[in-house]
């Protein structure tokens, strides 16, 4: 008689990366502060941006922070809530988003151009819709558990500090149902703004219809969240284990981080808010992370422009302290 075969529990691997974080060890230090403070009177020459920079030379276990190899990577899926939102066909219409990225004109990569930063789009099954999670599962946890590895691979890039954007079709809308599912609230409070009324809609439904599914992290992030949100924690931890400093970059990319945090608090001590995006939640959900951006610039976009706008700011201060050193 043959063993029964064992039965596959794709999360348990992910809970136990992050279960395996490394942490910083006492004592790890870095120059930025003592360089900050060197014109005495207590003059401050990069204020809060001080904050920021710590963070990444801690975790970089650098005197300064390196800012030289950075990479602002865009994860872009299809998500079949989508279709509430006016798409006739959201295979399309994700595929011309992707598209206007990566062959388009975009501020994004000029930043990135302009601060010699790599820019990547990965794409998460543009082909393949997530289900409608207002009438089933966004995703089987084998293929959550997927996209999370596939998201893993971004560290393979070889930065020092990574910028996440998203650029999902449906993104913003799985977003908000899977901040209702961790934080609780009203659909208007997490998926509100001008003309949202059929996200709202679609928010309300999709909570009704998973009620009482939701008490796992891992879950709300399977059943709402699709394909590069899914992506995105994966890289956020993938970042971790590898000590890379990760600048998040809106509202999309933080509902990631806060699935981690979920789970445990400690899980996002390497992320930075790059920005406060003019999403209405962005703010609240911030909060909730006890992340504080390092610009506000009412940018409405996703797609890593308001990190890369941040790290040409932190760059820059970077360059300050450098000098300050020298």
């Amino acid at each position: 008689m043959t063993d029964p075969k064992p039965i596959e529990k794709p999360f348990e691997d992910i809970r136990d990366l992050i279960g395996s974080m490394p942490v910083l060890e006492a004592g790890v230090d870095c120059e930025v502060v003592a360089q900050a403070g060197s014109l005495g009177r207590g003059l401050r020459p990069i204020g809060r941006l001080e904050a920021p920079l710590v963070r990444i030379s801690k975790w970089q276990g650098a005197p300064l922070p390196v800012l030289m190899r950075p990479l602002i990577a865009v994860f872009a899926g299809t998500h079949g809530v989508a279709e509430h939102l006016g798409y006739e066909d959201v295979v399309a219409a994700s595929k011309s988003r992707v598209a206007s990225l990566t062959e388009g004109k975009v501020a994004v990569r000029g930043i990135a151009g302009e601060l010699g930063s790599a820019f990547k789009v990965y794409e998460f099954g543009l082909d393949y819709p997530s289900a409608d999670f207002t009438k089933t599962d966004s995703l089987s946890e084998r293929d959550c558990a997927a996209a999370i590895a596939f998201g893993m691979e971004v560290v393979a890039e070889g930065a020092d500090i990574i910028v996440l954007g998203a650029a999902g079709l449906g993104a913003a809308t799985a977003a908000a149902a899977m901040n209702i599912a961790l934080y609780g609230g009203a659909a208007n409070y997490w998926a509100g703004g001008v003309g949202a009324e059929t996200r709202i809609q679609a928010v309300q439904s999709g909570i009704s219809k998973h009620s009482g599914q939701t008490s796992d992290p891992l879950n709300i992030l399977r059943i709402f969240g699709g394909r590069e949100i899914a992506g995105l924690a994966g890289a956020i931890l993938a970042a971790r284990h590898q000590r890379i400093p990760v600048l998040l970059d809106g509202y999309v990319s933080c509902t990631a981080a806060a699935i981690l945090h979920a789970i445990d608090p400690a899980s996002i001590d390497h992320c930075i808010a790059s920005h406060l995006s003019a999403e209405p939640a962005h703010d609240a959900l911030l909060s909730r992370l006890g992340l504080t951006p390092v610009v506000d610039l009412d940018i409405n976009i996703g797609d890593g422009t308001g990190g890369a706008l941040a790290l040409a700011v932190l760059k820059a201060a970077s360059a300050g302290l450098s000098s300050l050193k020298a």
